[in-house]
């Protein structure tokens, strides 16, 4: 299918409507993980949209102005290589923010963000986000945890591809997905999986086999659904304890709020 474009301007693929009642809020974690005060500063800045799998948020010629909290999609950040081979340096789903977190000077234009899981999304302009980070330091912690969280990825998505193999970077990122999307089934080709791991098609298509024979997977029609994800994640290399739960934005924001330990004397 054609990519939609969702960038200054919207597209008409893209439907928004007002945050109502900020219930719809409450299922992207990071949002779900400021106070009412910090939220409120947020809140009527915040518009619902649905966007398709293939929407493109932003790319090289055409650099998003918004911020996007996912509820129920993912998004893929991308490198386009000089050989027209592309590869996925980062995902970002309910856990975490992507799009204008950065201040213009900063921003990096050599990626694209493309959303591989349709779903909902919570929009909202970056430079608002940005200004209410220098007024709150929960909001500001919000956009230095989903920056740090999007270079973590990157720096490990790196040495991952030069450093393991295929079918374990498969089954990291399947682990992950799952884990993220909080689901064992998803809806994904093996022409998918294989440009955002840069391997070949017949690569993907061995190793899912592989997989199914063993009883981790189950591949039909463009769904996969993850039989043992502790069997698939015994499988993955270690890059996923790297980039586990503990490092999510949403993670370290929920910290923040728990109660202290007292230290024993």
């Amino acid at each position: 299918m054609p990519y939609q474009i969702d960038i200054a301007g919207h597209s008409a693929a893209s439907p928004t409507t007002p945050l109502a009642t900020g219930v719809g809020c409450k299922t992207n974690r990071c949002l779900s993980g400021l106070s009412p005060h910090a939220f409120s500063l947020l809140k009527s800045f915040l518009t619902e949209v649905v966007l398709r799998e293939g929407t493109i948020l932003w790319d090289s010629n055409k650099v998003s102005s918004d911020v996007y909290f996912p509820v129920s999609g993912l998004v893929s950040i991308v490198l386009d290589a000089s050989d027209g081979v592309s590869v996925e340096v980062g995902s970002i789903c309910s856990q975490a923010a992507v799009g204008a977190l950065f201040e213009p000077d900063q921003r990096d234009f050599s990626t694209q963000g493309v959303v591989q899981f349709g779903g909902h999304f919570l929009r909202m302009p970056g430079p608002q986000l940005l200004l209410a980070a220098k007024e709150n330091s929960e909001i500001q912690s919000l956009v230095t945890y989903c920056r740090d969280w999007i270079l973590m990825q990157a720096q490990q998505t790196a040495a991952c591809n030069a450093a393991h193999t295929a079918d374990r970077r498969f089954c990291r990122w399947l682990f992950q997905a799952c884990e993220r999307m909080d689901s064992d089934t998803l809806c994904l080709t093996q022409e998918m999986i294989a440009s955002l791991l840069a391997i070949r098609r017949t690569t993907v298509t061995l190793i899912a086999q592989k997989l199914q024979v063993e009883g981790l997977i189950q591949y039909r029609r463009g769904k996969i659904t993850v039989l043992d994800r502790v069997r698939l994640r015994a499988a993955a290399c270690e890059c996923c304890n790297s980039l586990a739960r503990q490092h999510w934005p949403s993670t370290r924001l929920l910290a923040l709020k728990a109660p202290k330990s007292r230290v024993q004397s």
